[in-house]
Order: structure tokens, then sequence, then C-alpha cells
């Protein structure tokens, strides 16, 4: 596996536990596996993980040239390699025969480049936004996994065959509750995530504002780390409406305490423009918390019913008036929060390995 982190990397997010999730499994069915992605500071260049050979090199701007020069002169120790792109590819068909050769796509970058480049690395962003459809191509003779429609779709676009571009069902590592938790006391709303732009977190915090001029005692609650300078910025607007003491930012959160504020929580807000898959929106709906989010990739086949999406041009005013609606009425926050609920129920990582290893095998 060659992805540009690993676990225990301060950025790590949804991809890095999905990935760990599922080789960790691989190897308890018997598998060897090693995953070369970059180094972070204060870790080891070699360890093992759960079974699996942890290999760092470089760093995020490195990495995919540090693969390649390890990579090289170990092919023949490796069956399959799997190419886990995040916005920059590995370009394993120049160097892997496509026999042995598998990508793994969570999502298509885009907008990230205008929205999370920084410093100088703002100046490749046209580059990198223009290349993408380009290089992906390089990837038509190479079997894909995915984890949403809505990139399969966006790879079919680019010229990938049907046959090749295999969807596997996500699933998450935090607690599903036995039955639906009561909803009791003020109206919550929650946002979890890396405090990135490209999580576009102000604008949940502004349906919040408008969430607030209807519901007063209304409180929202950010769970996420992430860029300081993003978060300042945020606590700046949320004062300049005079609502500190309504917004609660709880950093990065134990897996306990996030669990307990799903729970409190009426609503998850996801304001992401652009996903691979919602996990915090299985996540909530494990605990009976339903997501309004956008109709976007990703996002849409996370929360799947098409009442909770607000259409992009509509912005936090559409995710205000849905969240407000399930506010207003009882009847539809209970049939879409069961119907969420009995989804993420229904997801397990047992079976989201099977279908990996089988597209692995085709």
């Amino acid at each position: 596996m060659l992805s540009w982190r690993l676990p225990g990397d301060p950025k790590a997010g949804g991809a890095e536990t999905l990935t760990f999730e599922i080789l960790r499994r691989a190897v308890e069915r018997g598998h060897e596996v090693t995953w070369f992605a970059a180094s972070s500071p204060g870790t080891a260049e070699t360890e093992i993980v759960d079974g699996i050979r942890f290999v760092r090199r470089g760093r995020q701007w490195t990495v995919h040239v540090r693969a390649w020069l390890w990579l090289r002169r170990r092919l023949d120790s490796f069956d399959v390699v799997v190419d886990q792109i995040n916005t920059l590819p590995f370009l394993t068909p120049w160097y892997v025969p496509a026999a042995n050769r598998r990508m793994l796509i969570h999502q298509t970058a885009r907008e990230y480049w205008w929205r999370e480049t920084r410093g100088a690395f703002r100046l490749v962003s046209p580059f990198g936004y223009l290349a993408e459809s380009h290089y992906l191509k390089a990837y038509r003779a190479t079997e894909a996994i995915t984890i949403s429609g809505s990139t399969r779709t966006e790879l079919l676009s680019l010229g990938l065959a049907p046959e090749r571009v295999n969807v596997i069902p996500l699933a998450i590592t935090s607690t599903v509750s036995e039955s639906l938790p009561p909803k009791e006391g003020a109206f919550r709303l929650i946002v979890i995530g890396r405090l990135t732009p490209a999580k576009f977190v102000e604008e949940a915090v502004e349906a919040f504002f408008l969430v607030h001029d209807a519901i007063s005692d209304a409180i929202l609650d950010i769970v996420g780390a992430g860029d300081g300078k993003y978060r300042a910025k945020l606590e700046r607007k949320i004062a300049a409406r005079g609502l500190s003491e309504s917004v609660r930012f709880h950093g990065r959160a134990s897996e306990d305490l996030k669990s307990e504020l799903l729970q409190l929580a009426h609503v998850h807000v996801f304001a992401s423009h652009r996903e691979g898959w919602g996990l915090t929106v299985t996540e909530a709906a494990a605990l009976g918390t339903p997501t309004v989010g956008y109709n976007a990739p990703g996002v849409r086949d996370s929360v799947r019913d098409a009442r909770m999406l607000a259409e992009l041009e509509e912005g936090p005013t559409g995710l205000a008036n849905r969240v407000l609606t399930l506010a207003k009425d009882p009847t539809t926050y209970a049939e879409i929060r069961e119907e969420a609920w009995r989804f993420a129920r229904s997801l397990s990582y047992e079976s989201t390995t099977d279908v990996f290893l089988e597209a692995l095998r085709d």
C-alpha cells in the first residue's frame, strides 16, 4: 500500500482509518502487508503495527518520489501494489506492471487545490487542478477501487471502464448504539472534522447563526483540530455575532467524548463540498443523529436522504433551512434519524475487507 500518510500522522483522517482497518484484517486472513507512506515527527522509519509493516520515507511533498526509489528495487517482493491517490498519484503505471497494480482513490481533488494549499505551493494550484484529469487517464488500464458511487461516476467520465472500477462499502470503528437514544435538552448542532478550509467549516458556522436566530438557545459543538489560523478566523466570526457562549470548540476529542457529543446533538452539519465518503456522517447516524449537508460528491452518498441535502448554490442558508425543518417537524425527524441509524448498523469492516480483497484478486 502506497499512501501519503499513516495512522498517527497529525493530519491523518478517514482515509487512513479505512486503510488501516482493511489492512489489519488482511493480515489476520494470512496476507503479508507493507504500508509505505511519509514520515512525521517522532516516528520510526520502520515498525510493525497490528501485523502491518509500516515504512516511512520523505514528507508529504516528497513521499511519491521516495516511494518510487524504494519500491523499484523491491517489486519482486510484492504480488500487488496499491497506489492510493490523495491529491497526487504515485504514478505506478510508469513502473508497476498492470497485472500487479491497483488504484485506491477516495475522491478527486478538484477544490482541494484552491482551498488547502498554502504559501508557495499555491503557485502550483492551477497546475494541480488542470493536471488531475490527465494523470488519472494514465490509470485506465489499472483496476480501481473507490468508496462511493459519486467517485466511480467521475472515474468513468475520465475513461476508466465500468468493469475496472470497484466500490467498497464503508464502515466505522466508533460506537453503534443498540437502540435509538433519546434527544433531550437544548437544540444542539455538531460539526466534526479537521479544521481546514477544505472542509468549509465556516459555512456550517454561518448556518448555525441562522438556526440560532430562530432557536435562541441553540448550541453548536465543533470537534476537531487542524489549522490554528483557520480556527482563529472561525472564533473571530463567532465573536462578531456575539455567540461565543453558544459555540464550543472541543479540539481533537477522544472517541468517548466524540460519542457523547454525538448522542447529545440533534443534527450533525457536514458542510464539505467534496468527499470520498463522509465517515462522520456514518458515525453520527450510528448514534441516531441525522446529518444535513450538501448535494455534493461523497456527501450525498453517505447522507443518502435527499431531504437533508442542500444544493451548493444555496450555501449556508440551504443548510440552515433543512436543520430548521427537522427542528420543527418531530415526525420527519424521527423517520430520518431511524433510517440513518439502521443503515449505519448494517455496515461492517469485515464486509468492506471482503470486497477490497476480491478487487485485488480480480
